[in-house]
């Protein structure tokens, strides 16, 4: 390799900048390929202008779960396909890209004493949070991962450590940056349930580099596991709209008795209450950011259109009482289905609107609609548009150096 470097040196030289202008309109693998060419190339994409200006260029895209059976010897096994589809305006008929491959269930009997499991969790500036657990007689021991699908890297997030006859209820809250330590936290809110002995709920932050959790200051408000819709209630705990350096939520345990809005400031990791959209359904609506705005959705008479609310002069932590909701915009939808899902869609002004039947972009400033994806009816996979959307990075954070982990077996990139 060394000898062909240094004929194609000898023959034609070729300027840094100009390899580099090339190399930013490549996929990220075949950067990752050309940087193992030579030193100079590896520089090259190495370099912190370099990877923020492709950074800059790649697109936005959503995630998309393709669930297909397969049985094997020992049992069936349902396995996860997640896929990333390209959103933007100047493709309009965007190909999926193969992002990894997994399985949704383990291939061992219910009955059997161990069935591993693992899961998307976030999905944050590139990375992936997965979990990932091993469930034993009735005992889930889980553990969170961190990883990079382009650089390949792999790390691990602290576990909690309990005594012996403690049990908790663990509910993620959201995964975020913390702009001051330069960390990537999951904000995670801790029941005890079953202990020999009662403790007050609270909030805990697992942290990229960090050895062990760390205890939020903050009073958790106490949720009553024993309500069969519980779990429906803070359904979209994890994918909270981001503006303003505050992660939102529509329904959250700090909601409080009026059931506000809540806001998390990611700096100084605290709560904080808002007034919430006048949408009748709020456990169909969903909360997200569209033209940087904060918008909240709300489905229509027999789910054939949806309304979208804008909250106006909304500045984050600037701000001043005076917001207010705004019915904005009335999206038709080309099938009727009440399991509909909204994401945002890139700085162009789409929002994403997703179901088991296709994903259609809305242009909240041209007010046009276009159909992103459709399913083939033909087939039998299912097909689940994510709220989570994902930006390819090349960054190469120090959290993967300091605590490196070997990554998951069932867990494969494509």
């Amino acid at each position: 390799m060394d000898h062909l470097v240094k004929k194609m040196r000898d023959d034609f030289y070729l300027d840094e900048g100009l390899v580099a202008q090339i190399l930013v309109h490549l996929p990220a693998k075949s950067v990752i390929r050309f940087g193992a060419v030579c030193k100079e190339w590896l520089g090259i994409t190495a370099c912190p202008s370099f990877v923020a200006a492709y950074g800059r260029r790649c697109p936005l895209e959503v995630l998309l779960y393709t669930t297909r059976r397969s049985r094997t010897t020992a049992a069936s096994v349902e396995l996860q396909e997640l896929d990333a589809l390209d959103v933007s305006a100047d493709r309009p008929v965007p190909p999926r890209r193969p992002l990894a491959r997994y399985p949704a269930k383990a291939g061992l009997p219910r009955d059997c004493g161990r069935r591993q499991y693992c899961s998307l969790v976030a999905s944050c500036d590139g990375l992936l949070v997965l979990q990932n657990g091993v469930l034993a007689d009735g005992d889930a021991r889980e553990q969170y991962l961190v990883c990079n699908p382009v650089t390949r890297q792999w790390s691990d997030l602290p576990r909690l450590r309990l005594g012996r006859n403690v049990q908790v209820r663990q509910r993620k809250c959201g995964f975020y940056f913390h702009g001051p330590s330069g960390e990537y936290r999951l904000l995670c809110h801790i029941s005890f349930t079953f202990t020999a002995w009662r403790r007050a709920p609270c909030y805990c932050i697992l942290s990229t580099g960090a050895d062990r959790p760390r205890q939020l200051s903050v009073q958790a408000t106490p949720i009553d596991d024993r309500r069969v819709d519980s779990d429906l209630l803070f359904k979209n705990l994890m994918t909270p709209a981001v503006l303003h350096g505050h992660l939102h939520w529509l329904k959250h345990m700090e909601g409080g008795v009026a059931d506000e809005m809540v806001a998390f400031d990611t700096v100084a990791e605290t709560f904080r209450r808002m007034p919430p959209p006048p949408v009748t359904f709020r456990e169909s609506s969903n909360l997200l950011v569209g033209d940087g705005s904060l918008m909240a959705s709300e489905l229509g008479h027999l789910f054939v259109f949806v309304d979208l609310w804008v909250l106006h002069g909304y500045a984050g932590p600037a701000a001043t009482g005076e917001e207010r909701w705004v019915r904005r915009h009335r999206v038709e939808v080309p099938w009727q289905d009440d399991r509909l899902l909204l994401a945002e869609g890139g700085d162009g002004g789409d929002v994403l609107l997703g179901s088991r039947r296709g994903v259609v972009a809305y242009n909240v400033r041209s007010g046009t609609v276009r159909q992103v994806v459709g399913v083939d009816a033909s087939r039998h996979d299912i097909i689940s548009p994510s709220r989570r959307v994902f930006r390819e990075s090349l960054v190469r954070h120090d959290f993967f150096e300091a605590r490196p982990h070997p990554g998951l077996p069932l867990f494969r990139f494509c």
